[in-house]
Order: structure tokens, then sequence, then C-alpha cells
């Protein structure tokens, strides 16, 4: 799109992992696109106040937009009122995650303006994307439940209104490294390579791999993925415990390490209870390793169903699965 007539504006208010190397991939096909991003810290606050944020870059956009990408993370209706000249654009929104069925730690914990941007946003979209059939469905079919929560003029009919203008958009993963095959036959390495948080329910891992060490199953394991301030307890004390077992801990400084890294594993592992695609475990795949996950949420969609009969034994809560298939 290279014509004045004919723009792409990109907004992103997440611009790091998964969500950078989408923008990233578009910006390959689209280069004469401009855009605009904040960071990828403190996603609570983009989702709240992103658009405000943003509200400096939105001031400098001068040339007539055609169309508008931008993905769920803030609120589509506030970026547009704060920068009219996108009222007549052609809206795409893309939903990476839907925050409808987030795993709360606890039910009064739950925001519900986060779930609410999610319906707006998508309720001014002309065309709403998502990267599964499992993101689309658990989104749409939360809608009804979700706006029922309100005290009164309960709003009908929102869930259909935004199923017909949506699709599914099955997230591209790049790679730009040479494969290797550079594995140790001799040892077991499991990799989990998901960001530190709750979501991606780490207690369930680390209490399968005590499992696998009480077995006396002889393993290394690399725990990569992305940590923000608040770390569950459950990471340090099993690097604490456990300091033998330990091939690397922590993320790794680019993208061409870590995927190198990838190459010396032979399981990736899922114990998510929140993942609408899971780039990692695909990523994973191209490198070469066995997946063990969930038979839940994106992964039945994504996998041969050969595979996810294998998986369904897999990493649910049970420790015992864990050891006769590893060990």
């Amino acid at each position: 799109m290279s014509t004045s007539d004919n723009h792409l504006l990109i907004i992103e208010m997440f611009y790091g992992g998964s969500h950078q190397q989408l923008i990233r991939h578009l910006l390959t096909l689209i280069p004469d696109s401009t855009l605009l991003t904040l960071s990828d810290k403190k996603w609570h606050w983009r989702a709240r106040c992103g658009a405000l944020q943003l509200l400096p870059q939105l001031q400098t956009v001068s040339r007539p937009v055609n169309t508008l990408f931008m993905t769920s993370v803030g609120s589509l209706p506030e970026v547009v009122g704060l920068c009219p000249q996108l009222r007549d654009a052609r809206k795409v929104l893309y939903f990476h995650e839907n925050q409808l069925v987030y795993p709360t730690q606890c039910v009064k914990e739950r925001d519900y303006q986060f779930g609410y941007n999610h319906i707006m946003s998508a309720l001014m979209a002309d065309l709403v994307l998502f990267n599964s059939t499992y993101n689309l469905d658990s989104f749409v079919g939360s809608i009804n439940s979700f706006l029922n929560k309100m005290p009164d003029y309960k709003p009908k009919g929102i869930a259909e209104l935004i199923r017909k203008k949506s699709q599914v958009l099955h997230f591209p993963v790049e790679f730009t490294v040479e494969r290797r095959v550079i594995r140790d036959p001799k040892v077991l390495h499991i990799v989990w390579p998901h960001r530190w948080e709750h979501d991606k329910n780490p207690d369930d891992f680390f209490t399968s791999l005590q499992s696998l060490i009480s077995s006396g199953l002889d393993f290394k394991v690399s725990v990569l993925g992305k940590t923000y301030q608040d770390v569950p307890d459950i990471f340090r004390e099993f690097q604490a415990a456990n300091p033998g077992y330990i091939a690397q801990w922590g993320p790794l400084d680019s993208r061409e390490e870590y995927l190198n890294h990838l190459e010396t594993c032979d399981v990736i592992v899922s114990t998510a209870v929140h993942e609408f695609y899971g780039v990692a475990m695909l990523e994973g795949l191209w490198a070469g390793c066995f997946p063990l996950c969930p038979n839940r949420l994106s992964y039945p969609e994504i996998y041969l169903k050969s595979v996810c009969s294998t998986l369904q034994l897999s990493w649910q809560s049970n420790s015992d699965n864990c050891v006769r298939i590893l060990g």
C-alpha cells in the first residue's frame, strides 16, 4: 500500500513477544505502513490507559489512513475517539487472547473493564480476527454470560453481531535460523518456554518434574520464557532445590539464541490453563522437540488427532502419567 489514499496504520500497545512478531511480519508484507507502539510492560495499564498513553503519537498521524490494524490490548473506540481521522478507515482488530475466559486466581479479582473493552472494540471493528477457533468460540460464547453481570439494561444480540464479522487467521510463525541437529542422546532435555506467570500453570510443571526426580530419571531442564516483576514462588523454590538438573534458567538474549537452544531439547512442555495459540510450542516442534501439552484450549485444533491422543495422556495434573511417558 504505497499511495496516500490506500495507507495502513498499525497500532500495537504491547509491542513485544508474539505481538511484536506479528507486527514485524505485517511490515515485511506491507512495508509502506505507519506503526505506533507502546512497550510490552504493565499490561493492565496498557489495557486501561493505552489510548491516552498513545495520544502524542496519534497526534502525529497526518497521512490519510485507509485501514487501521490494531490488536485487542487497548480500546479501539477510545483510539478512534482521540484520532477522529480514523473514523472512516476500515478497522481490523486482531485477538491474540481474550479476557472473557482469563483464569483469575480469585473470581473477585476479575476486572470487568478488560472484557468490556474487548467487546466494545469488537463491535467497532469492521473485521475481527482471532488466532484460533478456540479463541473465537470462547470469546463469542462467553459474551452473553459476561454481559448478564450488568444489573440492568442488559444488551441482547451482541454475540451474534460480533460473530458475523469474525474470522480465524492463525498466527504466522517465522524462523530466521537454519535448523541443526545438536542433541545429546544420553540425557533427556525438557524445555518449558512460557511466561513465568500463574496462567501458564507452572505449579503442575514443577510438581511433575519433582516426580521425575523421585523416579530416578536422568534429565535436564531449561526454563525459558519472559519474566515479569511478580514471579510465582514455585520458580525460586525449584531452582534452589534442584540446581543440578538445570541446563538454562531464564530467557536468552536473542531470538537466534533461543531457537538454537530449542534444538538442544528433546521434549517441549505446556501445562497452561490460558492459551489461545501456543507459538512457543510450535517453535519447539520446528526445532524437533516432542510436544507434551494438555488436551484443552487451542491445542486440539492445532495438532493432529494422532498426536492429541498421546497428549491426552500427558501432563494434566497427573505426575504418574509424566513418569510413565518420559521414564
